[in-house]
């Protein structure tokens, strides 16, 4: 049976919305084209005007789904780390992922089926987004200012725990006891990778005015940001 469109709704987002729903559910190869057309409430016909394959309408769900992702994880990662920036864009990320809980389960379904979609995905991230990411912190830590970590496990470590989270709801659930995804949770579950981050600082070595080398620790938590989580 199929879905009517939502009011104001174009036909395009309409098939979009679907095709990423279905995706993420069930895979690229377990899903038709009748059936994304059946689902958004169009026609089979209508689906290839707009896309031609069903290929190139999987890549514009993807582009669709990750673009934004990406644009707003280099913001996070190419400032300074200190707490009141990183929670505004751990909100941004949170609030994103949360109106659209397709995303992250399309994001782990391409690197669980891995192949060229993987890549394609991968692509979006890796060159633009985790290579600058990568130079930054070492540069920290060969200045001193961050831990000796693997750069490449931090990146790894914080995307799965940003993206893995919104797949988790029944778990999350249960250990919680609450709603995870409740503006309240989400605001605490910022403040703990927030803090998870900033752990990884060093004490930031200064010169005095007498040529001593003292200690100025870096501030790890800053004023409360007035909204606190830009949830959908």
């Amino acid at each position: 049976m199929s879905k009517p469109k939502q009011a104001g709704q174009s036909g395009r987002e309409a098939v979009l919305d679907a095709a990423a729903d279905l995706f993420a559910r069930r895979g690229y190869g377990g899903v038709a084209v009748q059936d994304i057309a059946d689902s958004a409430g169009v026609h089979k016909t209508t689906v290839l005007y707009q896309f031609n394959t069903k290929e190139e309408l999987h890549e514009a769900v993807l582009e669709r789904a990750v673009g934004p992702v990406a644009d707003m994880m280099y913001d996070f990662l190419s400032g300074e780390f200190n707490h009141e920036r990183l929670a505004w864009h751990l909100d941004q990320i949170h609030g994103y992922l949360r109106a659209n809980p397709a995303v992250p389960r399309l994001v782990i379904r391409e690197l669980l089926e891995g192949g060229e979609y993987a890549d394609a995905y991968l692509d979006r991230f890796i060159g633009p987004v985790y290579e600058p990411a990568k130079l930054r912190l070492r540069e920290a830590q060969e200045s001193g200012r961050m831990a000796p970590i693997d750069p490449a496990f931090f990146l790894h470590d914080l995307h799965v725990q940003v993206m893995s989270y919104f797949c988790h709801g029944p778990l999350l659930e249960r250990i919680m006891d609450r709603d995870p995804y409740s503006v309240d949770a989400l605001i605490a579950r910022r403040n703990y990778l927030v803090d998870q981050i900033l752990s990884q600082q060093r004490p930031h070595q200064v010169e005095s005015g007498d040529g001593k080398v003292a200690t100025e620790q870096r501030t790890t938590r800053a004023a409360k940001p007035k909204k606190a989580a830009r949830a959908h």
